[in-house]
C-alpha cells in the first residue's frame, strides 16, 4: 500500500488543503480522489511524484467539501 495526498488547488493555483489516501496503486488513488473534486481542482501526489490533476470541470460534484484548518471536511448533505 502506498500513501498519497490529494491536494486542493485554490483559485490562485496554490494548495489550500489536502486529504491523505492509502491505496494499493495509482488507479485506485485516482478513483478515490475523484470523489474530492468539488469546486476546486485536485492534484494527486505520491510522495514527491506527481500522479494526476483532476479538474473540477471534468466532474459535476454532488458532495461538497470545505477546508477547515488545511483539511478537507465533507459538508453535511443539504435537505431538499
Amino acid at each position: 500500500m502506498a500513501e498519497y495526498r490529494a491536494y486542493i488547488v485554490g483559485d490562485d493555483g496554490h494548495f489550500v488543503g489536502f486529504e491523505g489516501l492509502v491505496c494499493s496503486n495509482d488507479s485506485q488513488a485516482i478513483e478515490n480522489a475523484k470523489r474530492l473534486v468539488d469546486g476546486h481542482d485536485i492534484e494527486l501526489w505520491c510522495g514527491e511524484r506527481f500522479v494526476k490533476r483532476l479538474n473540477v470541470d471534468d466532474k459535476p460534484g454532488t458532495t461538497s467539501y470545505e477546508v477547515i484548518q488545511g483539511r478537507m471536511i465533507q459538508k453535511p448533505a443539504s435537505k431538499s
